[in-house]
């Protein structure tokens, strides 16, 4: 879709100049009714008026018109898969279609945080080619950050310029960034509303509010316990209770079925936890569920969260773009073994070295060795088939990265350690937040796709 701008341009530049809009229709010789209808956008100047539009602003035709080439969300999804495919392909020719799209569409803020997310989400996957990568990022961040009159693309570009500037050690600078969008408290107005769709006999939107609510509070609680719980390793009775907690909502949930990667999030950060507490029964029980939900769940079951009846009214939430997801899978996982760097996210930590000998622990990593092709990979053929019957997981970093397709764990600087445990160092890249790893739901909100 293409946009003329006309009166918005018109009204833009009268006020600039402080001009009202009588004093413009008696200069070109109209009502002042037709200047408030270009304004409106209810109609448009006769051709042989523009080039005196212009002159009395000291801008330009094109300036005039403010063409600016836009494209629909679908739009934006296909070019999205289109880039993914090329990826897969031919590298080079992806980035030289991301530079030409940039350049026709530089106006068109959703794609530009498209591509931002894309850019970051390479940046792991070519680690040679990273600065460059990032400083795209932020440059097409920066710009829909400055220019965007949409809040939201605004809010998620700030979040991605953030997630870049952490990754380059400038936590500083990022946490005072995130600092200034994050409210002084809730204000409760999805609450508030579904208050008042209740009291008019809206049943349907009141109910839809509440799972909209439901949803993000269950991610919340969920990625708050897991940020505490290795904070309070030497605190047992505040560890029990985030333990306690968590598990009413595990089971409440039904998270190790409807979700299994954020259980397994979930289950893998409690058991380190127990082990820096010292609790190495409690570090074995968590350890095994861990092991056990990799070991019975395909790639595709971890990546793809199944429909709840909890959202059944907000789908929009609970289920992502299937072709869009198992592009994302294939162009940033490659042929990682994805299953592995689950394992040494959890394991790579220093905390397993201590009972890395033990053979109650050794053994357990080894369980879930194979996936679909014998390697943990993920096929697409099987993923494309079981499409049809497990729903995927609910939105974006939907965005950049809605979208954004799920970021990989990546290896630190010479990390090739082993898979028993405590041999590996590999862990969740810095822009692998705790709402992207508990199910790979990624703030929509964060643009991040639709992106």
């Amino acid at each position: 879709m293409h946009e003329v701008n006309i009166g918005a341009t018109i009204a833009r530049e009268r006020s600039a100049a402080g001009v009202t809009q009588g004093a413009l229709a008696a200069h070109l010789g109209v009502t002042k009714a037709a200047v408030s209808k270009w304004e409106l956008g209810q109609s448009l100047p006769d051709v042989a008026l523009l080039p005196r539009i212009a002159a009395y602003f000291g801008i330009t035709l094109d300036e005039l018109f403010a063409f600016r080439p836009q494209l629909t969300e679908d739009e934006v999804r296909d070019v999205y898969l289109e880039l993914c495919r090329l990826f897969a392909e031919d590298a080079g020719a992806a980035y030289a279609r991301m530079d030409e799209l940039v350049r026709d569409y530089g106006s068109c803020w959703s794609l530009l945080l498209q591509m931002a997310a894309l850019y970051s989400q390479r940046s792991f996957v070519e680690p040679g080619r990273a600065e460059e990568l990032l400083d795209k990022t932020c440059s097409l961040a920066e710009r829909v950050e400055a220019c965007a009159d949409d809040v939201e693309l605004v809010r998620s570009a700030r979040v991605v310029r953030a997630l870049v500037i952490s990754q380059r050690g400038g936590m500083d600078e990022a946490i005072a960034l995130l600092e200034g969008m994050k409210p002084a408290r809730p204000l409760g107005i999805e609450g508030m509303l579904a208050g008042l769709r209740s009291m008019r006999g809206e049943r349907e939107a009141c109910l839809k509010l509440c799972q909209e609510m439901l949803f993000w509070g269950e991610m919340s609680v969920m990625q708050s316990i897991g940020m505490q719980l290795g904070l309070y390793a030497d605190d047992p009775a505040h560890l029990a209770a985030l333990l306690r907690a968590a598990e009413g909502v595990m089971q409440g949930f039904d998270v190790e079925k409807a979700s299994p990667m954020e259980a397994a999030t979930f289950c893998g950060s409690a058991a380190t936890a127990c082990l820096k507490a010292g609790d190495e029964a409690g570090a074995l029980r968590y350890l095994e569920r861990f092991v056990g939900l990799l070991e019975r769940c395909d790639l595709d079951d971890l990546l793809f969260a199944r429909r709840s009846a909890l959202f059944d009214l907000v789908p929009e939430l609970a289920e992502t773009d299937v072709e869009r997801e198992q592009a994302s899978a294939g162009t940033l996982f490659g042929g990682l073994d994805m299953k592995e760097q689950c394992k040494l996210a959890v394991t790579g930590d220093a905390a397993w070295a201590a009972v890395a000998d033990d053979p109650r622990f050794r053994q357990q990593p080894a369980r879930a060795n194979h996936d679909d092709d014998g390697h943990g990979r993920h096929a697409h053929q099987h993923g494309q088939a079981r499409a049809r019957q497990v729903q995927p997981c609910p939105p974006r970093l939907r965005a950049p990265l809605k979208r954004h397709g799920p970021s990989r764990p990546r290896p630190d600087a010479g990390g090739k350690g082993p898979p028993e445990l405590g041999g590996g160092t590999l862990r969740p890249p810095p822009d692998h937040s705790a709402a992207t790893l508990h199910g790979n739901r990624r703030e929509h909100h964060a643009g991040l796709t639709r992106i």
